[in-house]
């Protein structure tokens, strides 16, 4: 085989490969009409896949009316092209010249927050004109229960997977497979360095950068960042990158002891207590910004008056609470929009080329900023810009 074939094997889709061998098996004879093919258990085996792109491949060989099924029997060779019994699966068939829906899966950490509320929103709305619909699945934030789930979506005949990944260094065995197989999956707010992926997430560092910087502009300079632990979660790491390099703009040395990996309340009232001349806390996200607030009322400190907090993403009706948080705002309905979007062209071209959208945020200035009760110097460094 030459170079140029070599190529060209490569880029084919494991799913096309496994239909093209079904194919020549039964042109050559060696499977005959009638006769009952090998379990999905013992493709996966053979070619080292994934059930989902096996039965990405059957799918397409039975809607071509190749082979059919028999449900609890399994698939079996057509006596002609186009003349095989019909599929007998809840999804994806077609009869009296209409279309049946087909399932997409969308697998989520958790349902709560106005993020996750305003995704599914977008996922729907792109998914209404065409014949797919959600099937929605959660992970509590679990790579093991993430491998249940897919395998959940698998045997419910889902045709493509929005997934947003439980957090961690890599992907779960079974992300890691699908994607490989270049089943048709797109992940959102997070992805895994080194490992492409088609992938929809704001961005994380211009938000965190512009939360930041309205710190820094109100003359804040000792501003501690409160996380989990953020290596290898890469939309963490983005955030505390926007955090650098905004202080990093305004001449502010990024210190390391007041990046707090943890955020119970204890381990943050301790933080304050020990880094007693911080005015300001960037919080990753909305619990860990509530938190913040809680633990610092607890230890006499007020908001924003001793101690301003942002933190990304906003909340239902936050407008409305004791203190009216400053935060970071994602687009869920427009990184929702755009993962079932790309998903469904997918479809119909699962050879693209890998690609990273990233959706802008938007700081909302709300009561729980203001600027530090430092004196006059700090009045002339709010007043001072860098650009």
């Amino acid at each position: 085989m030459d170079h140029t074939e070599s190529r060209s094997h490569k880029r084919t889709p494991l799913y096309a490969q496994i239909e093209s061998y079904v194919r020549d098996q039964i042109r050559s004879g060696k499977w005959k009409p009638g006769k009952r093919l090998p379990s999905e258990n013992q493709l996966c085996k053979q070619f080292d896949v994934s059930r989902i792109t096996i039965r990405g491949a059957m799918d397409k060989l039975v809607e071509e009316g190749v082979v059919f099924r028999i449900q609890g029997r399994g698939s079996f060779v057509a006596e002609e092209a186009g003349m095989g019994e019909p599929a007998k699966y809840a999804f994806g068939r077609e009869t009296s010249g209409e279309r049946e829906l087909q399932a997409v899966a969308v697998i989520l950490p958790r349902l709560q927050g106005m993020l996750t509320t305003s995704l599914l929103a977008g996922v729907e709305r792109a998914l209404e004109p065409s014949r797919f619909r959600m099937l929605l699945l959660t992970t509590d934030d679990s790579q093991e229960k993430e491998e249940v789930k897919l395998q959940e979506a698998l045997r419910a005949g889902a045709r493509g997977v929005i997934v947003y990944p439980a957090e961690g260094r890599t992907y779960s065995e079974e992300m890691l497979r699908l994607t490989l197989d270049r089943y048709p999956i797109v992940v959102i707010d997070r992805y895994v360095r080194g490992v492409p992926t088609h992938c929809v997430c704001s961005d994380h560092i211009a938000g965190a950068y512009e939360a930041t910087e309205h710190l820094l502009r109100l003359g804040h300079r000792r501003i501690g960042f409160v996380t989990t632990p953020y290596e290898g979660t890469t939309s963490l790491e983005e955030r505390l990158e926007g955090f650098r390099q905004a202080l990093n703009d305004y001449g502010v040395v990024l210190d390391r002891s007041l990046v707090l990996e943890r955020a119970e309340p204890d381990a943050i009232a301790n933080f304050l207590a020990a880094a007693s001349n911080v005015t300001a806390l960037f919080a990753v996200n909305e619990q860990i910004g509530q938190i913040a607030i809680r633990a610092a009322e607890a230890a006499g400190m007020r908001v924003p008056e001793d101690l301003s907090v942002v933190f990304f993403d906003d909340y239902d009706h936050a407008d409305a609470a004791r203190i009216p948080p400053t935060c970071v705002a994602q687009q869920g309905d427009t990184i929702g929009f755009e993962a079932a979007g790309r998903l469904l062209s997918l479809f119909a071209n699962p050879n693209q080329e890998r690609s990273m959208v990233r959706i802008p945020t938007r700081l909302i200035v709300r009561a729980s900023t203001a600027a530090p009760k430092s004196g006059e110097q700090v009045e002339r460094d709010a007043a001072w810009d860098p650009l």
